[in-house]
Formats: C-alpha cells, sequence, structure tokens
C-alpha cells in the first residue's frame, strides 16, 4: 500500500517540488542571462510549425539535435540554473527514448524515384537536370530570423531582442557558408545614437553550389551585383534587386537562406531567414556573431528604461509609429529611434523589419497598437509568468509520461 504507481498520490510530492523547481528556475531565467528558455520556445515552434510529432523519426530527431545543439550552447551563461539543468535532462531522455543516434546515423529513409513514361519511340530514361541539389533543400527544424536595423535594435536567432550601441565594425554572421559583418556610425556629431552605414556579405565556397564571392553595399551605394558585376555565386547563389538602390536580397537557394539589405533614409537594415540547424552552428564556438551571441553586455541599452524617462514629445512618436502599423518590439524600437534621432527615416527601418521577419501587422483597429514598454509592463510581465509557469507545468508531465 506504500508504493504508488506512476501518476498517482504517492508520486503527488515529487511532481510537486518538480513543479516549484521548474517555475522558479525559468523565473531566473532572463535576468542571470540563461537563454535555455529561448532553445525551449525555438523547440516548439519548429514543432508546430513543420507539424512534426515526437517518435523515432529522422525529422523529430533532427529537431530534438537542434534543440540538444541549443542547450548546450548556453551551458556557459546557465551553470547553475535549476532550469537549464531539468531541459538538459529532459532532452537527454528523449534523445535516448527514441534511440535518435542510431536514427540520425541511419538517414532520412530514401524515396523511390518518380517513373517517368518514356518518351515515344525513344525509350530514354529520365535524367536529373545538373546541379538540382541546389534548388532542393528541405531544412529540417524550421527557421531562425535575426535582423538589426535602426538605432541599431538586434533580433538574435533565439529571437532576444536587444538595443546596442556596437559603434564600428561588428561580425554578424560567420557559418561554413556564409559570413557577414556590419559598420556602425553616429548618426550625427556627438550623438550616442548609431546606425548602420556598411554590410558586407562574404559567400563561401560550397562546391558545386557556391563559390566564394564578396558583396558590398554602402549608404547611398545598394548594388545588385557581387562586387565582381555577376549576379551569381555559383547555381545555387544569386542576387535579387528588388527596388534598385533601395532593396536588395541575397538567396543561397541550396541552403533556403535569405539575407535582405534596404536602405532606408541614410542608413542600413539587415534581415537574414536561415534553417535553425544552420543558423546555430557558430554558437558551439567563441564566437563574437550578434545574430547567435547577442550584443555584449556592456554595449546593451536599456531602451525601455530610456523612454519611461524620455520628456520629448513622445506621443507625437507614438501617433507616427502606430499610423505605419507597426507592432510588438518594433513599435518600440521605432518609438525610441524617433525620441533619440527626430529621423523619421527611422520608423520607415522599423516597419521594414517587421515585414522582413514575416510578422502581420495589426489593421482596421481589429487590435490596440500600443507600445509595451510605455503603456503595458504589467500585462507583459503577467503573461511572462503564466507562459513560464505553463511551459513547467508540460516539462512535469512530460517526465511522468516517459518514467
Amino acid at each position: 500500500m506504500g508504493r504508488g504507481y506512476s501518476g498517482g498520490p504517492a508520486n503527488a510530492p515529487s511532481v510537486l517540488l518538480q513543479l516549484i523547481i521548474i517555475v522558479c528556475g525559468s523565473s531566473l531565467v532572463y535576468s542571470a542571462e540563461c537563454r535555455v528558455q529561448l532553445c525551449s520556445r525555438q523547440y516548439a515552434r519548429h514543432t508546430e510549425e513543420d507539424n512534426i510529432q515526437q517518435g523515432a523519426t529522422f525529422r523529430y530527431c533532427s529537431v530534438l539535435r537542434s534543440y540538444s545543439d541549443c542547450v548546450r550552447a548556453t551551458a556557459r551563461s546557465c551553470r547553475g540554473d535549476l532550469s537549464y539543468h531539468t531541459v538538459q535532462s529532459l532532452v537527454s531522455q528523449w534523445t535516448r527514448m527514441f534511440d535518435c543516434a542510431r536514427v540520425l546515423e541511419r538517414g532520412p529513409q530514401a524515396m523511390p524515384p518518380p517513373r517517368h513514361p518514356s518518351r515515344p519511340g525513344g525509350g530514354h530514361k529520365f535524367q536529373k537536370p545538373p546541379h538540382q541539389e541546389c534548388n532542393s533543400y528541405r531544412p529540417v527544424g524550421g527557421y531562425s530570423h535575426c535582423a538589426l536595423f535602426g538605432d541599431p535594435h538586434l533580433r538574435t536567432f533565439y529571437d532576444e531582442l536587444q538595443t546596442c550601441s556596437v559603434p564600428g565594425a561588428w561580425p554578424l554572421l560567420d557559418n561554413p557558408h556564409v559570413a557577414v559583418q556590419v559598420t556602425n556610425e553616429p548618426v550625427g556629431k556627438g550623438s550616442v545614437a548609431t546606425a548602420i552605414t556598411k554590410v558586407t556579405v562574404i559567400i563561401r565556397q560550397h562546391a558545386p553550389c557556391a563559390i566564394e564571392k564578396t558583396y558590398e553595399a554602402q549608404t547611398d551605394f545598394l548594388p545588385g551585383v557581387f562586387v565582381d558585376g555577376q549576379k551569381w555565386s555559383g547555381p545555387g547563389v544569386r542576387i535579387k534587386e528588388e527596388m534598385p538602390g533601395k532593396h536588395v536580397e541575397i538567396n543561397l537557394r541550396y541552403i533556403n537562406t535569405r539575407i535582405v539589405i534596404r536602405q532606408s533614409g541614410r542608413y542600413l537594415t539587415f534581415a537574414a531567414k536561415m534553417p535553425s540547424a544552420i543558423a546555430v552552428q557558430g554558437a558551439q564556438e567563441d564566437t563574437l556573431e550578434l545574430c547567435v551571441r547577442g550584443c555584449p553586455r556592456r554595449e546593451r541599452i536599456d531602451f525601455e528604461r530610456l523612454l519611461e524617462s524620455q520628456s520629448g514629445p513622445k506621443s507625437e512618436a507614438i501617433a507616427a509609429c502606430r499610423a505605419l502599423n507597426i507592432t510588438d518590439f518594433y513599435f518600440d524600437a521605432c518609438v525610441f529611434d524617433l525620441l533619440t534621432t527626430g529621423d523619421g527615416s527611422f520608423s520607415a527601418a522599423a516597419r521594414d523589419a517587421m515585414l522582413d521577419a514575416g510578422q502581420q501587422s495589426v489593421v482596421n483597429g481589429s487590435l490596440p497598437i500600443v507600445p509595451r514598454s510605455v503603456e503595458s509592463g504589467q500585462e507583459s510581465l503577467c503573461c511572462s509568468l503564466l507562459l513560464r509557469f505553463m511551459v513547467g507545468l508540460l516539462l512535469v508531465f512530460w517526465v511522468q509520461i516517459i518514467r
């Protein structure tokens, strides 16, 4: 009678203790710079968007491997964090339970080649077009997005949202396929605000799909070609000029990656969307990549506090940003930039950054568009705590199931 079955009354104290540990640990994540909850959010988004079910399949194990890599990359900043150790243990259990090491070693199940009817009188077999592999990449594990715009504001591949100073040259990306560096300069004489004035993109050699080439953009010079005058860097990479002098995209089709560079006013913006498995490759190295590591702490700006202390025409800035249907972090960034620089082009940069991220703005007044930091800080805090509680509850539920 003293023994309890799994999930029964005898197990209740254990379940309650785990729940308390997870919830309390997760509430400390952001203050301690531990990003393990961002890994969990990324994992949940990928399984949801791609409709991937748990099981001993190559697709699920690939997502789980990305989850594990992301968690491992946070080890240094999360050492001693209870939530981190709970998530790490859970991911390890899932990996063992679904025998993912063997599943990944076998690779995806090969699909039988499609049957193509023979041509009349010819009897010729169907032949693959040359370099078809440079156009047919299907990533497993979803996509991640990075952006740098405005004064400048950063969205990392882990969906961290930061405002930074970062004057001078800084690396955004540096992985086996592509490297990106930006240069930020003061927006005015004596101003502490900086913005992007130069973007350099290096396409790395990856036979047969890509050959090494360099692209450079500067204020008032946004070319639609690489520095050698070509639009292609092998059969898998192409530059597309969406709007001459204003909007250029570099598509690495062989890895389903898109890089967007725009000019808004006198300054540039950057955005990149790439498979998460590729995006986080640099996370395991001691790198300065802003898209992966975020801005160094000494370079970060508490723009929410600055917004609250601003004595300028805040209502005018809010109205200008609301007129462009900008929401969430991009709304706050828009208001901040208008108050600190007085340059109206920064509001357009925030709008373009939101569109490049694929976020839908609210139109026709169906929902109020308000800056979180200015008008709804308490509501945002409550939602955040509720989300952390639900994540903790789900983790406990899964731990009990797999026991």
